[in-house]
Parts: C-alpha cells; sequence; structure tokens
C-alpha cells in the first residue's frame, strides 16, 4: 500500500502553475479570454440586455472580476473573494435557464478562437460547463 502524497500549499500552486504554463494558460490569455467572451455576451440579443441591467455602465470593474474569477480558477491565484451566487441570485427576474446554454455556447466560441491550446481550451470548457450547471442547479431548483 503506497502512503498518500501530501504536499504543502506552495507545492500545489507551483503544481497548478505549472500545469497551466503547459498548456499556455496564463494571466494575459485570462484577460483576453474575458474580454473577448463579454464583448460576445453584450453584442449577443438573448444576454446582452440581462448583463446590462445587472452591470449598467460599470462593465470594466465585472470585467476586473471576471478576470480575477478565472485566474483563481485556472492558476489558484486567489484573488478571487466574491461570492457569485447571491450575486447572480437578486436578478432572477431576468435569468432564465436557458441563458445557460447560450452562456456557455459563446464561451465555447471563445475559447475556439483564442485558446492557446486544445487542452486549455478543455481545461476552461470543462470548469465552465459545471460552473453553468452548479448555478442552474442553485438558483432554479
Amino acid at each position: 500500500m503506497t502512503e498518500p502524497v501530501i504536499r504543502t500549499a506552495s507545492a500545489r500552486q507551483t503544481d497548478i502553475a505549472r500545469q497551466a504554463d503547459s498548456m499556455g494558460v496564463d494571466e494575459a490569455f485570462i484577460s483576453d479570454l474575458v474580454d473577448a467572451f463579454y464583448a460576445r455576451i453584450q453584442a449577443d440579443d438573448d444576454l446582452g440586455p440581462v448583463f446590462e441591467a445587472a452591470i449598467g455602465d460599470d462593465w470594466s470593474g465585472h470585467l476586473v472580476t471576471m478576470k480575477q474569477f478565472w485566474a483563481s480558477i485556472a492558476l489558484n491565484a486567489g484573488t478571487y473573494g466574491g461570492r457569485p451566487i447571491p450575486a447572480h441570485h437578486k436578478h432572477l427576474d431576468k435569468i432564465r435557464p436557458e441563458h445557460f446554454s447560450i452562456w456557455l455556447s459563446l464561451f465555447r466560441q471563445t475559447l475556439q478562437d483564442r485558446a492557446p491550446s486544445p487542452e486549455a481550451a478543455d481545461f476552461f470548457f470543462e470548469r465552465a460547463e459545471r460552473i453553468g450547471l452548479n448555478f442552474q442547479n442553485i438558483l432554479f431548483k
């Protein structure tokens, strides 16, 4: 029987950074991904008005938050300290379950256009799918 490997938080973060680097994922890519994705969101006939109602004119603030969120997901950066479910829950009068499939489709398209490698696209899309499913389960069930 093998002994479990116990790693420090620092060692785990180093492993995550190494894995991200091997896929071509860094903060510059995350910034580009978030900017391109939310440009698509704003232009979308279904999602644009929903996000506009929630965000208003503070797109720059939202983009900063989303970059922190995705850096925390992909790089274990620890820069995001928000609470996404309550932030979305207060807009349930505008959010519909079918919005999540549109959101996910736009995210996939953005990854196909921008990801530095197929592995990076898969890595982000898998997490986006999980996030979207979790949001739907919490918000609508």
